[in-house]
Order: structure tokens, then sequence, then C-alpha cells
């Protein structure tokens, strides 16, 4: 049932066809007058029968002109498509040609690729020849990056940019995003390729800056390579500067070992015998001198001295000045008065 109904519009579609081209021919509509017929007909009341009026068709075969045909719109003679009598009887994009009497493209314009260049093809719907992939008339028909060769009419890379490696510096290779030479991984073209610790080298590789260690070998003797911020600093028990030393040291700048200020000290031992180490009112380590000692008579009552005598048991302690003497030796610090066998 399907078939049959599909068979019977293909059936009528082809009868339409051929009635509206001029190849089928309707029985002519009977008549007694010509209001009866078309409006491009006239009553034969010989046959009886509408006919075309004088000017008018009603088929191809009723133009003398082989070039025309009847039109079915205005049941008139006009030239077939392509042949012409002037350009009102072309298209927009073409002239007629009056020695062939034919429709031929204007000038810039084409049917098919025959007119057009080697690289061109014919656009048919614009009826111009356009290049064709991967070829180009002017700039207009590459990539922003890129120029239109005109003799080979290719495009190439602009000044700047790139297409593929071979077009860039060894150290380099083609961004296929930008089309622009870029270093290649490991190298660079300047410091703000490189990480902040490196430096771009002459060779184009990306190398430490002075300050910066890869382990302990790059820094000096006294130095180690903090592996967290890859700088050199001072090992333990040693010094960059005072910064690294104690609040009562300075860093020594030959040794780069911290030593005590004059006066400071971070323990007992930093201060000599008869003083300690202890913290000041103003938060500072200092030696100062220990109970019940001293380090000269000025520490001493005034009938009294302070023993400086290495060795002695009361060394830094302050003695009385008239002890008994048989000569200088019993008298440290002073001398013996040999009338008053007293030490002075």
């Amino acid at each position: 049932m399907y078939l049959a109904r599909n068979n019977i519009l293909i059936v009528l579609l082809l009868l339409v066809s051929l009635i509206i081209f001029g190849c089928l021919q309707l029985p002519a509509k009977t008549c007694t007058q010509d209001k009866e017929c078309a409006s491009w007909q006239t009553c034969n009341t010989k046959s009886g029968k509408c006919v075309a009026a004088p000017g008018y068709c009603a088929a191809d075969a009723d133009c003398t002109d082989p070039k025309k045909g009847c039109s079915v719109t205005t049941h008139k003679c006009e030239y077939k498509g392509g042949y012409c009598i002037d350009n009102y009887d072309c298209k927009d994009w073409q002239s007629c040609d009056n020695s062939t009497e034919k429709c031929t493209p204007l000038l810039g314009r084409c049917e098919d690729d025959s007119i057009c260049e080697r690289w061109e093809n014919c656009d048919i719907a614009r009826h111009r020849c356009v290049a064709k992939a991967d070829f180009c008339s002017d700039d207009y028909d590459c990539s922003s990056w890129q120029s239109c060769d005109k003799d080979s009419h290719l495009c190439f890379a602009s000044a700047g940019y790139c297409m593929e490696d071979a077009e860039c510096a060894r150290w380099q290779t083609c961004n296929p995003t930008t089309h622009m030479c870029a270093p290649k991984t490991g190298f660079c073209n300047n410091d703000f390729n490189c990480d902040a610790k490196f430096a771009c080298s002459e060779n184009h590789k990306c190398i430490l800056r002075p300050e910066y260690c890869l382990n302990d070998s790059y820094c000096l003797s006294w130095q180690m390579c903090d592996q967290q911020t890859l700088l050199c600093k001072a090992k333990r028990g040693y010094c960059k500067d005072t910064t690294d030393c104690g609040s009562w040291q300075i860093c020594n700048p030959v040794s780069h070992t911290c030593k005590n200020k004059e006066g400071m000290c971070g323990a007992d031992s930093d201060c000599p015998p008869w003083q300690k180490c202890a913290v000041t009112s103003y938060g500072v380590y200092e030696c100062i001198k220990r109970e019940g000692m001293c380090s000269s008579d000025a520490d001493c009552p005034a009938t009294k001295r302070c023993d400086l005598v290495p060795g002695d048991i009361a060394l830094y302690t302050c003695v009385d000045k008239n002890q008994l003497c048989q000569g200088d030796w019993d008298c440290p610090s002073s001398s013996c008065n040999l009338e008053t066998r007293r030490c002075r």
C-alpha cells in the first residue's frame, strides 16, 4: 500500500514537471468567444478552441527562433537560458556577448573553475574566483600571524612568527598556539624565563645566581647549603654577620665566629675569675664582680688591699694591709716595711 502511494505521487510530479517545462501540451480548451480563454489566448471561432494570441505562445514549437523558448509564466518567446539579445536577458553577474548572443561572466566573475587561476576555485554562490584551501590571493586569506606570497600564493609566517621548529633557533621551539618561537624546556630567552633563583646565561641556559646553591660544594668552607631556600648559610658555630650571633656577641669577619662584645658575656666562663655573667637591668648579659671579690684596691676598704698575686689562696679577695712580713714576698701587691715588719 505504501509503495503504491509513492508510485502515484512520483507520476503526478512528473506530469506537473512536463506541463511546466512545456514538454506536454494539454488539450486546447473549447470556446465561443475570447473571454472564455486565458488572458494570453484568443478564441479560434473555426475550431472552437482557445489558441495563443498573436505575440504569445503555448509551447516552444510556437517560437520561430531556435534560441528562444516559450515561458510558462509570460507565455512569450524568450531567450533560452544562456542566450541573450542584451544584458537584460542575463543575470547580474553576466553580460550579453553580441557576437555569440550568449551570456558570459562579467570581468572578475565566473561560472566554473575554468576561468579561475590554478590556485583558485569558482565560488558558485558569489560567482567569483577565490583561493583554494591552503592558498591565498592576499594577506586576508591567511591567518593573522601569516602573510601571502604573491608568487606562490601560499601563506608563510610573518616576521616574528613561525610555522615549525626549523624556523626557530636551536634552543627554541615553535609554540603551536602563539606561533612564536619560545625557549625549549631548560632554556631561556632572558631572566623572566627562569626561576627567581636562576639567571639566563649567554648560551640561553638557566644557571644559579651567585648567592644560591644546590649543595654544600657551592658554598664557602664555613657555610652549608639550605635545601629549602637554596641559600648558603653559616654552619653551626659560625656566622655570616652579627645577626647569626647572640645579642652579646659580634661576628668576626675573618674567622666567621661569634665573639663576645667588650664587657659582655654568654656564660660565667666568658668572665674573669673574680666576675660572673649576669643579666643587667638593661636586659643584656655583662660580667659583673662576684660578691666578696675584687679586681683592684679600689674595690676594698681603706684598711685592706686586693690580693692579685697568682696562686694565692686569697686571690681576688681583700686582705689586711698591715699584716706581718719578713720581706716583700710576704706582701702580695705591696711591699714590706722592714722597720715595722708590716706590709704597706
